[in-house]
């Protein structure tokens, strides 16, 4: 596959930061404060499905940066409750949640996380992650597919018994076998497209309640 050409791509790019800056969701989240428009997404299935929290619940944000998810989840729980954000990426303090820089997925990451949560279980795991783009929409699907993996498999680990998952998936291949082993693990699963949601993307939400432990 050639390389675009520096006037498509630049083309492109404007199109996109067009669409981007005369989103609705983008202008009231610079209104509001919040850190993207991705917050409104996860206020909406908040709302819609029951996940409003106690004060003492501990929600973990898989891949948090830039801390939008983080955010609105800090600003729903008391100081009993425990909000705990992972990312690769360096993330801005947020009042009420605490913070760690590594890979969620890395023994290193894995023992900061444990060091925080103190043997306490999560009522919510959340996880907003995509992988890195490259246009190859087999090698995305894929990468999406290996990370809904990784971010089920968090979830059973740290998961206390009847709670929650939250996780971005793409529809495609494997979709629906990850679905059916989401089903495995949950009461319930649903297929979520927030309205924040844009319409042209193929992202879902798949969100897994009550979870079973394990036998």
């Amino acid at each position: 596959m050639g390389k675009q050409s520096k006037s498509k791509a630049k083309r492109k790019t404007s199109a996109w930061f067009q669409r981007h800056v005369n989103d609705p969701h983008v202008r009231q989240a610079q209104k509001e404060g919040k850190r993207s428009r991705a917050a409104f997404k996860l206020t909406e299935i908040i709302d819609k499905y029951g996940l409003l929290l106690k004060g003492d619940a501990v929600v973990v944000d898989l891949g948090c940066a830039p801390g939008s998810w983080t955010q609105e989840v800090a600003g729903q729980l008391g100081e009993r409750g425990l909000v705990v954000g992972i990312d690769m990426l360096p993330t801005r303090p947020i009042q009420g949640a605490c913070f760690i820089q590594s890979d969620f997925d890395s023994e290193e990451g894995l023992k900061a996380l444990d060091e925080v949560l103190q043997g306490r279980k999560a009522n919510l795991v959340l996880s907003d992650m995509a992988p890195e783009m490259s246009g190859n929409k087999v090698v995305d699907q894929a990468r999406m597919m290996h990370l809904n993996d990784m971010t089920l498999s968090f979830a059973v680990n740290h998961l206390r018994e009847g709670g929650h998952l939250l996780l971005k998936s793409f529809m495609g291949e494997g979709y629906d076998a990850f679905k059916r082993e989401l089903g495995k693990w949950f009461g319930t699963v649903k297929t979520v497209k927030p309205a924040a949601s844009r319409k042209s993307s193929s992202e879902v939400y798949l969100l897994g309640q009550s979870f079973k432990g394990f036998c």
